[in-house]
């Protein structure tokens, strides 16, 4: 059965800019109603947004484009961002005591705030989650230290940042489109919340999003993330290296990266064999040698990170692989070949939550899209207004008057009344459940819990704070901008 509950949800990514909109049924399953793209590589480079206008016109593209296939006005999105600059940083915030101190909600509150605040250069701060606490330099943490009493206590915070300027740029798009935020979210998370069981968060894994521009390594342990990172490197790299040694088209060399991939690594391929590429042929030889060579600089970037995150040696579960760039054939290999002691790595293209998906331009076996999908997940709250005519407007005086007495018998003979009676009982029933169900979903929201266990999204925050400037914004940049300029001339 289904709601009237229609969750739009935007992504800005370095091949292209997509939207979609789905319908939360009362199972809790999404069905997608519409699904629009527009290419970004002309406005969007590395996940960060270089040119805001392109920007600004490709999001009201996607948003008209799902307002054409349903009929209906989008008033609010859900977006869902990565970008080179994100990364996640461990903050401790300290308290001593005089004397020996129980410790308090309080007291918990009160650093949990502290790290809030705290000012990082040119970074905005957009999500924040507490790990643990060291209570009197002991060697074990504590993730629930109320009641325990103490004369030092220590906690530690993962705080994810993303570049300030690049955030305000992401946010004056959104702005110049017309377009509200419902909500926004960091998608490596989002996407991770969709994949990951909770036995490869306990265990420890490292979760790769192999994309076009970027590859974003998160690395989960105990069932919290503690390591994220952003590669400037993707899997477009490989088809540019194709098409400029080869001297072929782009789109030739796509076609070639997917159709022999790491052809090196299959058993009984022949690498002597000749291919035709626009009327010349090429040696499988050639394309096998310049894919693996970028591919192996993009595993070992990979590699580089979950080692720097300290947790290589403790990641049970292994590597679980997504993104458009996964789909490159025996990549596993690879993967094994560089980090031969952690496990197979699991390939992943679709959330384990359900989504009921007949577009036909999307493959289920494409990761490229779990991104959007996870960002749709989050989304609660119904973003759109269905298009809708009082039909009383367009009748006459008379018809209104007929129309609001009604008639006494219908073409039958038998009571309009009692048929009237019948179909608003039917109506209350179902507004009387609906209303139902959505105080039940409320009900199951994620309520931010008391005790030293707390998370906090500060995206939607920051970039409505933003968009609130409005031109604002660019006008004090400006400002900004001349000001250097004189004080550099002087």
């Amino acid at each position: 059965m289904e709601t009237d509950k229609l969750i739009v949800a935007i992504e800005l990514g370095s091949s292209k800019i997509s939207g979609v909109a789905g319908q939360r049924l009362f199972d809790g399953t999404l069905k997608v109603m519409a699904y629009a793209s527009t290419p970004s590589a002309s406005c969007i480079r590395h996940g960060a947004v270089y040119n805001v206008d392109r920007t600004a016109n490709a999001i009201a593209e996607v948003i008209s484009r799902l307002e054409s296939m349903l009929s209906a006005k989008i008033e609010r999105v859900f977006i869902g961002y990565n970008s080179k600059s994100l990364k996640s940083v461990i903050t401790e915030v300290e308290r001593e005591f005089d004397d020996e101190t129980v410790v308090s909600q309080q007291i918990v509150d009160e650093m949990f705030e502290e790290c809030e605040g705290m000012g990082r250069q040119g970074y905005a701060n957009l999500f924040q989650e507490s790990l643990e606490y060291v209570v009197d330099d002991m060697s074990g943490t504590e993730q629930e230290p109320m009641g325990i009493a103490c004369r030092k206590l220590k906690g530690r915070y993962l705080n994810i940042l993303l570049k300030q300027q690049i955030a305000e740029y992401m946010a004056h798009c959104f702005n110049m489109a017309q377009v509200s935020l419902e909500d926004g979210y960091v998608t490596p998370m989002v996407q991770a919340d969709a994949a990951l069981s909770e036995d490869e968060r306990q265990q420890g894994c490292a979760f790769v999003d192999y994309g076009a521009d970027t590859t974003t390594v998160s690395v989960y342990k105990g069932g919290q993330l503690r390591w994220l990172r952003v590669i400037p490197l993707g899997s477009s790299l490989i088809t540019r290296d194709l098409a400029q040694v080869l001297k072929i088209e782009m789109e030739q060399a796509e076609n070639l990266k997917c159709a022999y991939g790491l052809c090196a690594y299959v058993d009984g391929q022949d690498l002597s064999e000749n291919v035709p590429v626009q009327g010349k042929r090429v040696a499988l030889k050639d394309i096998s040698e310049i894919i693996e060579a970028r591919n192996e600089e993009i595993v070992r970037n990979v590699s580089a990170q979950i080692h720097a995150s300290g947790l290589y040696d403790m990641l049970y579960a292994g590597i679980v692989l997504t993104g458009g760039g996964s789909k490159l054939r025996q990549l596993d290999r690879v993967f094994l070949k560089i980090m031969p002691e952690l496990k197979t790595p699991r390939f992943v293209s679709a959330p384990i939550c359900g989504v009921s998906w007949n577009e036909p331009m999307w493959r289920r076996d494409d990761g490229s899209q779990l991104a959007l999908l996870s960002v749709m997940a989050k989304g609660n709250s119904n973003c759109c207004q269905y298009k809708s005519m009082d039909a009383l407007e367009t009748m006459e005086p008379e018809q209104q008057l007929n129309m609001m007495q009604g008639s006494l018998f219908d073409e039958e003979g038998n009571s309009a009344q009692e048929k009237r009676d019948r179909e608003e009982a039917i109506r209350r029933e179902e507004a009387a459940r609906q209303a139902a169900a959505q105080e039940n979903a409320k009900a199951e929201e994620p309520q931010e819990p008391a005790g030293g266990k707390k998370k906090v999204n500060f995206l939607k925050k920051f970039l409505n704070s933003i968009m609130d400037k409005g031109e604002e914004f660019f006008e004090s940049e400006s400002d900004q901008d001349s000001e250097n300029t004189k004080t550099s001339e002087q």
